[in-house]
C-alpha cells in the first residue's frame, strides 16, 4: 500500500467515524457534512475528496449496522438443523435488527449509492476490517455478499432443495418477491417511524407470512 492509499484510508475512516458519532447521538436525519467535517477536523470541502455526496458518507456510516446483524446471526445458526431453519432464522434476526435501525438499513440497500454497495463494503472492510465476518463462520457465503437478492439465493435455494419439490423455474421470481415484500415493509416502518419492541415483532411476524405464502405458492405442485 502506497503513501496516498493510506492517507485515503486515514481519512475516509476519520469522516465515517465523524458520521457515526453524529448518528449514535441524533439519529441520520441530525448528519450534515458540516458536523462531519467538524467531528473529523477538517473543513467541508475537504470531504467531496472522499465522498461524493451526503448520501454517500450516510451510507458508509450507516454500514457498522450490518456488524450487529451479522454478530446476532452467528450466535442465532450455531444449532441450526436443516434448510428451513436457516431461512427462517435468517430473516427473523434481518427483520429484528433492520426494523429497530430502518433508516439505516434503507440507506445500505435502497438508494442511490446502493448499486455499487459490493465496491463500498470492500473499502469499508478494508478500513474496518474488525467490522468484517470471519471466513471461518458457517454462515460467511450468506453474509459476505452485499446483495440482498443473492444474500436470500443462498438461503433460499437449499430451502427449496431441501423441500425435494423443483421449484428451480420460479427461484428467480420467488427470490425478487420476499426481497420486494421486504422492501415494503421497511418503507412502512420508516414511514410510521414504529420501531418500538412490539411493533418490530409486528413486522416481522409480517414478513414471515410472506415469506410462508411466497414459499407455498412456489413450490405448489
Amino acid at each position: 500500500m502506497n503513501n496516498k492509499e493510506i492517507k485515503t484510508r486515514r481519512m475516509l475512516s476519520y469522516f465515517i467515524r465523524s458520521a457515526q458519532d453524529i448518528m449514535k447521538k441524533e439519529g441520520i436525519s441530525g448528519i450534515t457534512l458540516r458536523k462531519v467535517a467538524d467531528g473529523a477536523g477538517y473543513n467541508t470541502a475537504t470531504i467531496y475528496n472522499y465522498f461524493d455526496d451526503l448520501d454517500h458518507v450516510i451510507l458508509f456510516a450507516s454500514l457498522k449496522y450490518l456488524q450487529i446483524y451479522n454478530q446476532e446471526l452467528n450466535l442465532q445458526l450455531k444449532n441450526c438443523k436443516t434448510a428451513k431453519d436457516a431461512f427462517f432464522i435468517s430473516w427473523d434476526t434481518f427483520c429484528k435488527v433492520s426494523f429497530q435501525y430502518p433508516e439505516a438499513f434503507h440507506q445500505i440497500f435502497f438508494t442511490k449509492h446502493s448499486s455499487s454497495l459490493e465496491r463500498i463494503c470492500k473499502q469499508y472492510y478494508d478500513i474496518f476490517p474488525e467490522e468484517r465476518a470471519a471466513s471461518t463462520s458457517s454462515l460467511y457465503p450468506i453474509i459476505s455478499d452485499y446483495r440482498l437478492l443473492t444474500r436470500n439465493y443462498l438461503v433460499l435455494d437449499p430451502l427449496l432443495k431441501e423441500t425435494g419439490l423443483d421449484a428451480s423455474k420460479h427461484i428467480d421470481l420467488m427470490n425478487e418477491l420476499i426481497i420486494s415484500a421486504y422492501q415494503y415493509l421497511l418503507f412502512d416502518c420508516l414511514s410510521t417511524k414504529s420501531t418500538d419492541e412490539a411493533s418490530i415483532q409486528q413486522y416481522t411476524d409480517r414478513m414471515r407470512q410472506y415469506l410462508t405464502f411466497i414459499i407455498r405458492s412456489g413450490t405448489a405442485p
